[in-house]
């Protein structure tokens, strides 16, 4: 362009008038007038202050009215049901008033105080800016409902909040089907329910004061379980995969071995790879040995057994071989591999100068007899080259060792042509391992935070004792708490006020001059899903006088919650019901005794305190030795091993018993189905739920949509390629030695191999009685 008409265009947009400038679209920032939310918390008292939250992204006015209603007028039954908007046209409000943002155009979270007094009652609130309105209840109460839920019972329990006190002849409305039935709670303060058709929702009413649950649906009691274990979690194409498993039937009360036969199948989709049927001894005992195709191609196959009208399963992976190509990895390392450098890995081809491909998945997290039900945090690909072994058949790759300060768990996988094999590769980083597990993955914005921390040793499981570090991190904004391990290794915690956005936890344990930690996050957001369940909490205690009970054993129950007044509820809770005691609180504490029974499924003992308007609870796992329940024992070695050695077997701290005993001793830590401790757990299902109407911290509900145009949502959704294969491989824990023998109560023994290294011993008891006891212990031979 020359000069002249660039001072030409310039002289022109001078002379335009104003009018045709502002014609010129610009971004309009009153559009986000419409995008704001309303929240309430689910439970508020009279006697404090009631706010909503109100989150915006402008500062427009915000016109704000509140009306007291009949809660029935805005309620809906069902765990998964919202509230219904009303119209307010007829109402009278009892508030009404105007509200400014500050922050301008920002998002920004707002307390808007109610200025309800110590009004008690059900209140809408309506939200307002221009034609857009939202409206959210609140209930401000003095009286609380507690819900505990097995699948023979339902328990309520009233309470009043300002005193701590249960509450004798509150009447609770019960909706059961398409009709309310009216119950009043006894001296103690609860209403039981036994009967088959289940309520859906509980409302209860104390003058103007009203309490309420959507009850959770419950899953019934099991009429049959079936367990399966393997030797090894990996089983190389044209090798044996090796089942051992139980079945129980339910009889009255009790868990029974069940009769018959057992069809145990291996299964690749649906395509049937190998079956046997195999019977069942008297312990309710079975194994089988599935041989597996030579050509098997790669992949996870199903391991499953159907007896007695019930079926179990588990999975293993299958290494597949090319033509004469068989590939093999391991850790050049074993259990010793430091954790500050590389970690060195083995390559095997059966033929020489072949290329493969190595590819790790990382974990960093170190699992002592726990296996995650998801995909840990963290997990990520680790490595992913390329290696050409030698004539020899033979190579070596290195794994780069993190800079982070956690304990990693490889899954390494190596491939060519078709061949495959897998391995599972564990550093702690510490002679002990620390488990950090958050109630939530995804929390709402002022809403507490709760975690556990576990602890044990590396080498045998056993838990440990210390105080642990437990910090919040969101940017340079730290938090950080002390939480004390029981004698069960285990500790509770709650951070209240995480930040809006990502937050990381990481739990910090000193083992002498290592320190064990781990890691997860949280994500912190407006509005996170709805949860009425009732986690444990961090400043309630139970302690128990004993750490395992036989059958008729009294139970010494000791409880404490700093600060709670009033009454405290003791309950023992199984499968088949809840056993009450409701006590008077002096110095925050409260005892009961309970007399251990037989039950199928997990055991507890509860506590539940009232202090500050909230209700205060927690549970402890119950461990009975009776028939047909699960037990976890220790095994001990007489004498010491030696190579090639003889060795007695003795399961300690359970009752002596007779049934079928699988023993087996593997180079390598075993995994997935190959794991005997985790076969317990299909004995002892957690089977009872725990709801409150007024739960310890903030929770909150969201806004419905009123009359007038409907509020407009921000948000986005990404759209790209599916999310990598983070699946960590398992470990090929090769087993030297493999036996199923009958044990009638005398002693176990062993033969030791002659060759030394580091071993795991692993057994499993199947008990005539009913009861799955497992055991696992390290064998190191010099």
């Amino acid at each position: 362009m020359s000069a002249a008409r660039t001072f030409a265009a310039a002289l022109l947009a001078l002379l335009l008038p104003v009018s045709a400038l502002a014609a010129r679209p610009i971004v309009d920032l009153h559009k986000l007038d419409a995008y704001f939310a309303l929240f309430a918390s689910d439970s508020n008292v009279p006697w404090r202050a009631t706010s909503v939250r109100l989150d915006t992204y402008s500062s427009a006015p915000v016109d704000f009215a509140v009306y007291q209603v009949d809660p029935a007028d805005v309620l809906t039954a069902g765990s998964n049901e919202g509230s219904r908007a009303i119209a307010t046209r007829s109402l009278h409000a009892i508030a009404r008033f105007e509200y400014t943002p500050p922050g301008g155009y920002q998002f920004q979270p707002n307390a808007v105080d109610l200025r309800l007094g110590s009004r008690a009652g059900f209140f809408v609130v309506e939200a307002r800016r221009g034609r857009v309105g939202e409206q959210v209840w609140v209930n401000r109460s003095r009286i609380g409902l507690v819900a505990k839920q097995t699948p023979a019972q339902l328990l309520l329990y009233g309470v009043d909040l300002a005193t701590g006190r249960a509450l004798s002849g509150m009447r609770v409305q019960l909706l059961v089907s398409d009709r309310f039935v009216t119950e009043y709670t006894d001296g103690s303060g609860t209403v039981r329910w036994n009967r088959d058709e289940r309520p859906i929702f509980a409302l209860a009413q104390w003058g103007d004061n009203y309490a309420f649950v959507s009850l959770l649906p419950q899953a019934p009691l099991p009429s049959t379980i079936v367990g399966v274990r393997t030797a090894s979690a990996v089983v190389h194409a044209g090798g044996v995969v090796r089942v051992v498993g139980f079945a129980r039937t339910r009889a009255g009360s009790m868990l029974r071995p069940a009769r018959g036969d057992a069809t145990i199948s291996m299964r690749n989709g649906a395509t049937l790879i190998a079956e046997q049927r195999v019977p069942i001894d008297r312990a309710g005992a079975f194994s089988a040995d599935l041989s597996v195709p030579a050509n098997a191609i790669a992949g996870d196959d199903a391991i499953l057994a159907q007896a007695a009208g019930g079926v179990g399963g588990a999975s293993v992976h299958v290494d597949a071989d090319a033509g004469d190509l068989t590939l093999d990895v391991a850790s050049a390392c074993g259990d010793a591999c430091n954790p500050s450098d590389d970690v060195p890995v083995s390559i095997r081809s059966s033929r020489g100068n072949v290329d493969v491909r190595v590819t790790v998945i990382r974990s960093p997290h170190v699992y002592v007899g726990y296996v995650p039900a998801v995909t840990p945090w963290g997990t990520t690909a680790w490595l992913d080259e390329r290696v050409t072994t030698g004539g020899d058949g033979r190579a070596e790759i290195t794994i780069p060792h993190p800079t982070d300060s956690l304990g990693s768990t490889y899954g390494v996988r190596v491939e060519s042509g078709g061949a495959t094999a897998d391995t599972r590769i564990v550093v702690p980083n510490a002679p002990v391992a620390v488990r950090l597990q958050l109630d939530r993955e995804e929390q709402s914005l002022g809403a507490p935070i709760g975690f556990d921390v576990y602890a044990a040793e590396v080498q045998n499981g056993r838990p440990v004792s210390g105080s642990v570090s437990v910090t919040l991190a969101h940017g340079p904004s730290v938090q950080q708490q002390m939480v004390t391990l029981d004698a069960s290794g285990h500790a509770r915690g709650t951070f209240s006020t995480p930040d809006l956005g990502t937050d990381l936890v990481i739990a910090r344990l000193m083992a002498g001059n290592a320190a064990a930690e781990d890691a997860a996050q949280v994500q912190i957001v407006p509005q996170a899903s709805f949860d009425t369940s009732q986690g444990n909490s961090a400043d309630v205690s139970v302690t128990l006088d004993r750490s395992r009970y036989d059958p008729g054993d009294t139970i010494r129950v000791e409880a404490s919650a700093p600060g709670a007044s009033g009454d405290a509820l003791l309950t023992f809770e199984g499968a088949l019901g809840v056993q009450t005691v409701v006590v008077p609180v002096a110095g925050g504490r409260a005892s009961a005794t309970f007399r251990a029974v037989d039950a199928p499924g997990a055991l507890q003992i509860g506590a539940i305190f009232i202090r500050d308007g909230t209700t205060l609870s927690t549970t402890v796992p119950l461990d009975v030795d009776g028939a047909g329940r699960a037990a976890i024992a220790a095994l001990s070695l007489e004498p010491a091993p030696q190579p090639g050695a003889d060795v007695a077997l003795t399961l300690r701290g359970v009752r002596d018993g007779a049934g079928t005993v699988a023993i087996r001793l593997t180079q390598g830590d075993p995994s997935g189905s190959a794991l005997f401790d985790s076969a317990t757990d299909l004995l002892a299902p957690g089977l009872t739920t725990t709801q409150s109407s007024a739960t310890e911290g903030t929770t909150w509900h969201p806004w419905v949509d009123s009359t007038g145009d409907h509020p407009l949502v921000l948000g986005f959704e990404r759209r790209g390629e599916p999310p990598p294969n983070l699946t960590l491989a398992q470990s090929d824990s090769r087993a030297v030695s493999w036996s199923i023998a009958r044990d009638d109560g005398g002693a176990l023994h062993l033969q030791l191999p002659s060759a030394a290294g580091h071993y795991t011993l692993s057994v499993l008891e199947i008990g005539d009685d009913g009861r799955v006891i497992a055991a696992s212990s390290t064998v190191d031979l010099p």
